[in-house]
């Protein structure tokens, strides 16, 4: 057989390339993707990926940057895989051009952890907390943001299997939420090394629900594929017999069939492994003694780590470098040396022998220990791989605190776990550590929470209880102060109230200087779980004891947590001040003084005071991107400003900050993410978008059932349904609304918690879907659930009798009175036209009144309000009200009553006229309109006596023209 001739190309990949660059040329226009190609080793994934970052370079005003992930097991270095191709960029535009793209001190200061090159243009006093890995992701974000204004950044990362903690955090943040308009990632790894439980998993998995994210799988070479790669790499067509040998040999893996056609000598025998050594069988002496060096060095070797290791004379090394590049094995880039593949490299270290691979990896441990790049993962690696366990110790607590230099706190738990793995193996670890096995397990549970890996730091708060001794007090405390905080943003307060107690417990058992951050921080999670004036007691202690440490931050936190519980009270104005006090406090702290600032938007909002509340959002959010906290901050201003925006009727300009608010907290805590959904199903109902609606509450739906472990989350996600089920209801016939009604009323059954009454007085969502489903079950004639006319009366007694909430009574009262009555109604308008309720809610009452005008027979009246809603609900965000009015109000009067075909109607009679027009049976007419059967029957015996009509589709006929006049 022909041994290759040329370098192989790219054959039966079209489709795939066509994809990649559909991706290019997105990012080009502006529109940020993600592709991940993924698939087995030697599929030409790499390949894939390299081919379209040519192609991008060849276009004008692109910067392409690639990044290669790779293997240092447990203690990789953090941000690895990235560092280079961000280091690429700012040498591509300068430090000073990075420096004004990225447009924040805090984020340029925090870039330079990372990049050293912008060390000279950063601020050492912007730096954020020691624990700021959102700073770095959303650092690298600006960074892209800013650069991809000029050009547009192709990004590539080769190999994410073997990414790191933080390299993967990073990847996931970015790809979520790619801000940055001319922008494209590419990914790749290999799926077979990314089974169940592969820390890359999850992070895969979520990706790819994103609708920006394209994954591409190359499959493997058909026999004409096979057939037409062995013509590009020989330059002539192969015999039948020798393709068909190829395609079994290879199984149709790209990789394969290029080492097959490499090898030397006729046949296509041995193993594969043999046939990809076969590269590596043909070096001299000194060639393979470099290939072995650079095996155990990794997949890319700098070159002067290998002169630094090499033991043997410099024109040796030269020779034998010269040789693994001539035969393939090794690729120059730059002053480093990679393998031709990783099935290679992995072969080539699976033949040396166990006491070879441990003399290389303690060499070059010393070597890199020596040297000024203060690679302390790479030395820890190595002092694990040769077995010096003391010496791996200490590497590893070097390379930890390396990572929290760098912000890479996923990073530093996983170091930190390593730490725990040798710590019975080793001399004197506490002195060695400075600190103790549970302080450690303490340390590790909190940088997993400040690491976005909830769930993992649950699971090392569990292990660090398990093994904490009861009379280690301060430890348990700390991991249940964090098991308290994990708890309830994750699963709700009930879920946290257990900790709670522990905490509690644990704390009054520690000395009192020495917990006061963790009571402070304690008694304000216990107010979440009281109301009225147990909460005001718990509130008011939690700032005396505050204002005794002089922490700004915490004092910050207690008024923050009195504000919120003001406002439960209904006590909005002294809400309020005590938001503004605790934003002023902690001003320029890094984030209690910023969260205040997110109650001050939020109680403006309660107040009715929209304007305000998206000014001063506004005015945070800046400030908070300026930090570099658009993350952990600057997300929930977000919500809160499209939340005061969907209240003052503005849909289409809260929309957008909702979903950006999401892409940012995705993955964060799903209850921020279920608020998420609850405010824009809710806005999508009242904008008669109920397709959209129903599709954003679909993953959301579970919450509702969830009320006992967190009431306040599942209040919200059952009004959303509750709404849009009644809403749904209104559009269907009679015996298909029925059940719409009946899913409304079990759905609204949560406001039975105990925790509705105070709830209620804040939010009023769940109290005013419960009074529409009762009032849609009544006009149907359906059973209501027990108690749940009392309990709804009793929280809208209840409520506070401040103008930002009376409207909220007044609606409720109107909806669940026995009997209809208009002067109800003019009362609901009149609290919701005082100027401080949301404008839907004041459509929503001018739409019932007028519902109310119309059955008394008022109908000039009726038809006024009807009107008004009709031209003013659709710019408020109410079209649904709009349509629901127009379709009420039917044909409309003309100039003095008397002019057309419907003036002699009755205002019940125009209601019938107009249901018959839809084509509806006298039964379901009844059903519809709450009447019996005989009584439509006679309606609509007079309807056709008063229009002249000979029957029920002329009658329609002249509604239908009428209503065109109109």
């Amino acid at each position: 057989m022909t041994a290759v001739s040329r370098p192989a190309g790219l054959v039966g990949r079209d489709v795939e390339l066509a994809a990649l660059g559909r991706a290019l040329d997105a990012g080009a226009r502006g529109e940020p993707s993600v592709v991940i190609v993924r698939g087995e080793a030697g599929i030409g994934k790499s390949r894939l990926v390299r081919e379209a970052a040519a192609r991008a370079r060849a276009r004008p005003d692109a910067l392409v940057v690639t990044g290669v992930c790779i293997d240092l097991g447990t203690v990789g270095s953090p941000f690895s895989a990235v560092r280079r191709p961000l280091q690429e960029l700012v040498s591509a535009v300068g430090p000073p051009q990075a420096a004004a793209a990225v447009r924040s001190p805090t984020a340029v200061s925090t870039l330079a952890r990372i990049i050293p090159e912008l060390e000279d243009v950063s601020d050492p006093h912007a730096a954020p907390p020691a624990n700021g890995v959102d700073f770095v992701a959303e650092a690298v974000e600006r960074l892209l943001d800013g650069l991809s204004a000029r050009a547009h950044v192709v990004v590539v990362l080769e190999d994410a299997h073997w990414a790191d903690a933080a390299t993967r955090a990073l990847v996931r943040t970015l790809a979520a939420t790619l801000r940055a308009s001319r922008l494209t990632l590419l990914l790749t790894y290999d799926s077979d090394e990314v089974g169940r439980g592969h820390p890359l998993r999850e992070v895969v998995t979520e990706l790819e629900r994103h609708r920006s994210v394209e994954v591409i799988e190359p499959a493997r070479l058909s026999r004409a594929g096979v057939a037409a790669l062995a013509r590009e790499l020989t330059g002539h067509d192969l015999d039948g017999d020798d393709v068909e040998a190829l395609l079994t040999r290879s199984e149709g893996v790209p990789f394969f069939v290029e080492e097959l056609l490499a090898a030397p000598g006729p046949e296509l025998s041995g193993s594969l492994r043999d046939i990809v050594l076969a590269r590596y069988d043909r070096l001299g002496g000194p060639g393979q003694a470099v290939a072995r060096l650079a095996a155990v060095a990794g997949m890319t070797v700098r070159e002067d780590v290998i002169d630094a290791v090499w033991d043997g004379d410099r024109s040796t090394l030269t020779a034998g470098l010269r040789d693994a590049v001539d035969h393939g094995v090794l690729l120059r880039h730059g002053d480093a040396f990679t393998f031709h593949h990783a099935l290679l490299r992995e072969a080539v270290y699976a033949e040396m022998l166990p006491h070879e691979r441990i003399a290389a990896h303690r060499a070059l441990a010393d070597a890199l220990g020596r040297g000024s790049r203060g690679d302390d993962a790479s030395v820890a690696h190595h002092r694990l791989a040769a077995g010096d366990r003391e010496r791996a110790f200490d590497a590893v607590i070097a390379a930890r605190e390396a990572a929290r230099r760098a912000y890479a706190v996923g990073a530093a738990a996983q170091l930190g776990e390593e730490l725990l793995r040798l710590w019975p193996d080793v001399d004197d670890p506490e002195d060695r550590l400075g600190g103790t096995a549970l302080a450690l397990r303490c340390e590790i549970a909190e940088d997993l929470y400040d690491s976005g890996a909830a769930r993992l730091a649950m699971r090392a708060v569990e292990a660090g209880l398990a093994d904490a001794p009861q009379d280690r007090v301060e430890e348990r405390a700390r991991l249940h102060s964090l098991a308290v905080v994990l708890a309830t943003e994750h699963e709700g307060l009930g879920s946290g109230a257990a900790h709670l107690e522990a905490l509690e417990e644990a704390l009054a058992r520690c000395p009192a200087d020495a917990a006061a951050p963790m009571r402070v921080r304690a008694l304000a999670m216990r107010a979440l779980g009281e109301s009225g004036p147990a909460a005001s007691a718990t509130t008011d202690a939690c700032v005396a004891l505050a204002e005794g440490t002089g922490d700004p931050a915490l004092i910050a936190t207690a008024l923050t947590r009195r504000a919120w519980v003001r406002s439960l009270a209904g006590d909005f104005d002294d809400a309020l001040r005590e938001a503004r006090r605790a934003a002023e406090i902690d001003r320029g702290g890094i984030l209690w003084g910023r969260c205040a600032a997110t109650s001050v938007i939020d109680v403006l909002t309660r107040l009715g005071r929209y304007g305000e509340a998206v000014s001063e959002g506004e005015v945070a959010l800046r400030d908070a991107i300026e930090s570099g906290l658009e993350r952990r901050i600057g997300a929930p201003i977000i919500a809160n400003i499209a939340e005061a925006l969907l209240l003052a009727g503005k849909v289409d300009d809260a929309l957008p900050h909702l979903r950006r608010a999401a892409a940012l907290l995705r993955g964060e805590s799903p209850r921020w993410e279920v608020f998420l959904a609850d405010l824009e199903a809710e806005a999508l109902v009242w904008a008669d978008r109920l397709d959209e609606a129903d599709a954003v509450l679909a993953p959301v739906r579970r919450a509702a059932s969830t009320v006992d472990a967190d009431p306040e989350g599942a209040f919200g996600t059952a009004a959303a349904l509750a709404d849009a089920a009644l809403a749904r209801a209104e559009d269907t016939a009679p015996a298909g609304a029925r059940p719409l009604v009946a899913e409304a009323l079990a759905v609204v059954g949560a406001i039975r918690h105990p925790d509705a009454l105070a709830q209620a007085r804040m939010e009023h969502d769940l109290l005013l879907a419960t009074a529409r489903a009762i009032d849609a079950a009544r006009r149907r004639r359906m059973t209501i659930p027990a108690g749940l006319v009392a309990r709804t009366r009793e929280i809208a007694d209840a409520m506070s009798a401040h103008p930002a909430t009376a409207h909220a009574a007044a609606l409720t009262a109107a909806l669940i009175a026995d009997r209809d009555e208009v002067d109800r109604w003019r009362a609901a308008v009149a609290a919701a036209d005082a100027g401080l309720a949301p404008l839907r809610r004041v459509h929503e009452a001018h739409y019932r009144l007028a519902c109310a005008l119309k059955r008394s027979g008022r109908r000039r009246e009726a038809d006024a309000e009807f009107g008004g809603v009709v031209a003013r609900a659709p710019a408020d965000g109410a079209a649904l009200l709009a349509r629901w009015s127009a379709r009420a109000r039917g044909p409309q009067m003309t100039a003095g009553e008397g002019d057309g075909p419907l003036a002699d109607l009755t205002g019940r009679e125009a209601e019938v006229l107009a249901l018959v027009a839809e084509g509806l049976t006298n039964p379901e007419i009844g059903e519809r309109l709450f009447i019996s059967r005989k009584t439509a029957s006679v309606h609509v015996s007079a309807i056709l006596a008063k229009l002249g009509a000979a029957n029920r589709t002329e009658a329609a006929a002249l509604f239908t023209a009428s209503s065109a006049r109109a």
